[in-house]
């Protein structure tokens, strides 16, 4: 799941305290999207998934994880993401075979100094294919390959974008472990991100993963969730790489899921508890699954 960060992007372009363009920070993954049942597929016809969230921060750290001091800095973004989902009957190396493709609808905000910016529109669009297996009545998992495509708006000359106008290609692969006690949820992927031609900047490839742990009582369960990223390498402008620009994260808070035969809904708060090269926050989530 997807969803633009503009946070550390929309700083800079309103400074210019530092080397990176505006690409900086910005990932094409909404880290923490995930959360419990992640690594079960829907029953074979169509699904629809839609996600919901927002998130806030007023911080922005540097390399170390250290607060640069921005007056009125303050930075927002909310969205709404549909996604269907497609399952098959046919199974290929033993998953079944899956389709599935998500619309960010996101509205950003971002303030710094005197400066008060906001855009609203369809983010970059994602489509997929996996494959999904049920091993066992208790295990489940999925092996994904992703693309996220330059579809939202973009304007170098804009402080806010909702696109990241490049292309980032993601294999990725979930698996949830659940009984009647416990519920165990892993999303694991690795980013690589193409060139922003109109800047020729490009960002490190990023490893992440998000995750959920929790226990389970009847038809709730609630427990721990959040996620993890790191950027492999630094950024690069026009060929040049730009030293100590990797970014890194990591996130943690409660979350819920309440689930009624095929159909659940989940919720959680997580809160940035480490942030390098880029904003430190919180986020709300609601994820609900409606197989038709």
């Amino acid at each position: 799941m997807k969803l633009i960060n503009i946070a550390a992007m929309s700083f800079l372009a309103f400074t210019a305290t530092q080397t990176y363009a505006l690409d900086a920070g910005k990932s094409i993954y909404s880290h923490g999207a995930e959360n419990y049942m992640v690594g079960v597929i829907p029953p074979s016809g169509f699904a629809g998934l839609i996600y919901g969230m927002h998130y806030s921060s007023d911080r922005l750290n540097d390399s170390n994880g250290d607060r640069i001091n921005i007056p009125n800095f303050k930075v927002e973004a909310t969205g709404i993401v549909p996604r269907f989902v497609w399952v098959s009957d046919s199974k290929i190396l033993g998953g079944n075979f899956i389709l599935d493709s998500l619309v960010p609808l996101v509205h950003l905000k971002a303030t710094a100094g005197n400066e008060n910016v906001s855009e609203s529109g369809i983010g970059d669009i994602m489509i997929g294919t996996a494959l999904g297996y049920h091993h066992s009545p208790n295990l489940h998992s999925a092996l994904a390959l992703d693309f996220y495509l330059p579809t939202g708006d973009y304007d170098q000359n804009k402080i806010v974008n909702i696109g990241t106008n490049r292309l980032t290609i993601e294999p990725a692969y979930a698996v949830t472990y659940i009984n009647d006690k416990f519920n165990a949820d892993i999303r694991v992927g690795y980013l690589y991100n193409g060139e922003n031609h109109d800047t020729n900047y490009e960002s490190g490839d990023e490893f992440h993963f998000d995750y959920a742990l929790g226990l389970n009582h009847k038809n709730l369960t609630y427990g721990v969730s959040g996620y993890y990223q790191k950027q492999i390498q630094n950024d690069r402008s026009n060929g040049v790489e730009l030293l100590n620009s990797k970014t890194e994260g990591f996130s943690i808070g409660p979350s819920f899921k309440y689930q009624y035969q095929n159909w659940f809904i989940t919720a959680k708060y997580e809160k940035e508890i480490m942030s390098k090269n880029k904003t430190e926050g919180d986020s709300f989530w609601i994820k609900t699954v409606l197989p038709f």
